[in-house]
């Protein structure tokens, strides 16, 4: 008997590779021209390289006929002479792409670059992908599910019917498309036409980019919109495919996909989730599409990495509007909001202001620029904003300045410098984009409105009232400046939201408004009820309350149920002056009656508790922290004012702690619960009551913690702290 060895057969993958051998020898022999054209920029003359290994002729491309042979294939540079070696030693190693079937993946560190190679040949040696290991129905150990929440049935069920799906498409590249310039519309257009005509063999990673777009679509309409043209409501189609979004992103397995589709169809969801999410989850789950994108090389310029404009392109999109996003992510988180980004040689550009259009798949050079208004005009705009901001931060920041951003802008010593600031940046965007806008236009009127507003969120933030001792210090010329800088803002608010022509564009704003600039109003109203303009500033009120009365009237964020008890001050004090006046007082608009209904029912809630509980007022056993800032105490005019507030809360001995001047502390129920005899012991500093982490009952049920006295200034320390609390608010009483 004779032993025959018999070699294994090839995998399905080899066999794929084997079939397409000729096309993919035709794509190395290009992409060494590449190599070779990038080599001779670098003053690398590819004369004198030195080929060893397998190769036919001198002068022939070497060709990838096997991994075996490309194994002994070896491009050398020139040897290094005298002359050379007087230079400082250089690494050659340089961040690349690694393409796979799924996607690209960077490798930017020599480690990973020595071992890139024999993954590859061990992921070729599978039989099987890996993705496929784990049925749909199985258990998985990385579709990360516990991220965006449990695992639904399959979203094959949850699709349209294929009129819908068009109606859904069509609604997306009209009202959503304009303000996210995520995609590239023709080339998804026939993506899609493909997947409705074939439901049951689309891809996880394209399946979660439909659904997506279904969310951010419903989320554009109004509810009225979303029965005519869908026939279901508003309220029942968006958490349908919310929920449908996120188990599709879990079979893509979305935290270590290097698609560009599955990063699309994250980004999409964050922008769907991010007015009714907590901020700081929205701000987690950007830095986590952040991370992906850098997996996937989106740091670095495409053009750097040797990819095709088209795909270069594409990812400058994406990679801008992550940016983007977690500069007002972090805001809205109580974070600067220009955050510490590297702008140098090797940031991706901004995107060309080009029209899908003049953009291919094979194309071979750039898209021209426009130096006109295009279907990018929105995204433009923020971008240069952007990258106007960020690149003055580093300015001031080389010169040992604070940088310019709201807290941080009070805290530079010359008004001069940010009204410098304020006068470039408005020529900038006036000049090189208003000036060519046509009103007449839609998306351009959006992009005057939206430009002209963010101006005044930047001047507003230079002179902002947080720098005000008292207000008879501040002289009349700066607090009408303000004023009107305010005021402006909201009309502009409103014009975007109410205008008729800018309709399908309205559900982008109420991320964007800008609420310490709400609070001003509010606050001055209340000490001024008889303002020149109060008229006037109410009817923008009403308009604001009108426009985002789901958030607004919303009990489970502590910024908003805040707004409301200030708003409802200053409505109470204004009525009571028109009275004083002999004047005849308006009747309370609706959403006054809601919120006055919210707090007497909360009130009445907390009453029902204490008869069946026979204990103390719930508001007497308030959470034991701090204010929150761990690096500084309250000057002595906050404390007075904290402890002015929080007079009628003092029925539990928590409430009489003294504050801590060593420590900040902010401990909450969990950390309590660690500690545990610790804190008991008074082992650890324990600080006053944290008025800013009472519960959403407490607030509503107790209007006394905001009075102040009318001509007092208000307190922009505790209102920061609402602006950024990172905790959900929910009702600690029952029924």
């Amino acid at each position: 008997m004779q032993c025959v060895f018999r070699p294994p057969k090839p995998s399905s993958r080899r066999r794929r590779k084997l079939l397409t051998k000729e096309k993919d020898e035709s794509v190395v022999e290009e992409r060494l021209k590449i190599y070779e054209a990038l080599l001779r920029e670098k003053g690398i003359d590819t004369g004198e390289l030195q080929f060893t290994g397998a190769a036919s002729e001198a002068g022939d491309y070497p060709r990838e006929s096997s991994r075996s042979e490309m194994s002994e294939t070896v491009w050398q540079l020139p040897t290094r002479t005298s002359a050379d070696s007087e230079k400082p030693d250089e690494t050659l190693f340089k961040p690349q792409l690694l393409h796979r079937d799924e996607g690209t993946k960077l490798v930017d560190n020599t480690l990973w670059s020595r071992i890139a190679e024999e993954i590859q040949d061990a992921e070729d040696s599978l039989e099987e992908d890996s993705s496929n290991d784990v049925s749909d129905g199985g258990i998985s150990n990385d579709d990360f599910a516990y991220v965006l929440g449990w695992k639904t049935p399959s979203p094959a069920s949850l699709h349209p019917p294929a009129e819908v799906v068009h109606r859904l498409w069509q609604t997306f590249v009209e009202n959503v498309n304009p303000m996210t310039k995520l995609v590239h519309v023709p080339t998804l257009q026939s993506a899609m036409e493909r997947a409705v005509a074939n439901m049951d063999k689309i891809p996880k990673g394209f399946e979660a980019l439909m659904f997506a777009i279904y969310s951010t679509a419903v989320l554009s309409l109004t509810g009225g919109e979303c029965e005519d043209m869908l026939g279901e409501t508003r309220s029942t189609l968006l958490p349908r495919y919310v929920a449908a979004t996120k188990a599709a992103l879990s079979r893509a397995k979305f935290m270590s996909s290097t698609s560009l589709v599955v990063l699309q169809s994250l980004m999409l969801h964050i922008i769907c989730i991010r007015d009714v999410y907590e901020p700081r989850a929205v701000w987690t789950l950007t830095g986590l599409a952040i991370r992906v994108a850098e997996g996937m090389g989106m740091r670095l310029d495409g053009k750097i990495l040797g990819l095709s404009p088209f795909e270069t392109e594409i990812r400058r999109r994406i990679w801008w509007q992550l940016v983007m996003h977690d500069f007002r992510t972090a805001e809205l988180s109580g974070q600067s909001k220009i955050r510490a980004y590297e702008f140098d040689e090797t940031t991706p550009k901004m995107p060309a202001n080009a029209n899908d259009s003049d953009l291919y798949p094979a194309m071979t050079e750039a898209a021209p620029e426009s130096t006109k208004p295009t279907e990018m005009i929105w995204s433009m705009f923020r971008m240069e904003l952007a990258n106007f901001a960020a690149t003055q931060k580093a300015k001031l920041q080389k010169l040992g300045k604070e940088a310019f951003m709201f807290a941080e802008f009070a805290a530079m010593e010359h008004l001069r410098i940010k009204d410098s600031f304020i006068k470039d940046l408005v020529d900038l965007i006036e000049t090189k984009y208003l000036r060519f806008c046509d009103p007449s236009q839609p998306l351009q009127l959006m992009a005057m409105l939206g430009a002209r507003a963010a101006t005044n969120v930047v001047r507003f933030g230079a002179h902002h009232p947080r720098a005000w001792p008292s207000r008879d210090q501040v002289p009349a010329s700066e607090q009408e400046m303000v004023w009107n800088s305010v005021i402006q803002l909201l009309e502009q608010y409103t014009m975007m939201q109410s205008n008729t022509q800018l309709r399908r564009f309205a559900w982008n704003v109420p991320y964007f408004i800008q609420w310490q600039a709400v609070i001003h109003v509010l606050d001055t109203l209340r000490a001024n009820p008889l303002h020149p303009d109060a008229l006037k500033a109410w009817r923008l009120v009403d308009a604001l309350y009108e426009s985002n009365s789901d958030m607004m009237l919303s009990v489970n964020r502590s910024i908003f149920v805040a707004i409301g008890n200030l708003c409802l001050k200053a409505f109470d004090a204004w009525i009571a002056a028109l009275i004083k006046e002999t004047k005849i007082p308006p009747d309370p608009p609706g959403y006054v009656l809601r919120l006055r209904e919210q707090r007497e029912a909360a009130r009445m809630r907390r009453e029902a508790v204490k008869v069946r509980s026979n204990e103390p007022d719930a508001i007497g056993r308030a959470k034991k922290s701090t204010i929150g800032n761990a690096n500084a105490t309250w000057p002595d005019a906050n404390l007075k004012t904290a402890e002015a507030m929080l007079e009628p809360l003092q029925q539990d001995s928590i409430l009489h702690q003294p504050l801590s001047s060593a420590h900040g502390n902010t401990w909450t129920e969990d950390d309590a619960f660690w500690l545990g005899d610790a804190l008991d012991n008074g082992l650890c500093a324990t600080g006053m009551a944290d008025s800013m982490n009472l519960d959403a009952e407490t607030i509503l049920a107790t209007d006394h913690w905001l009075d102040k006295p009318n001509g007092e200034n208000i307190d922009w320390v505790q209102w920061d702290a609402w602006l950024g609390n990172l905790d959900p608010v929910r009702s600690k009483t029952g029924s």
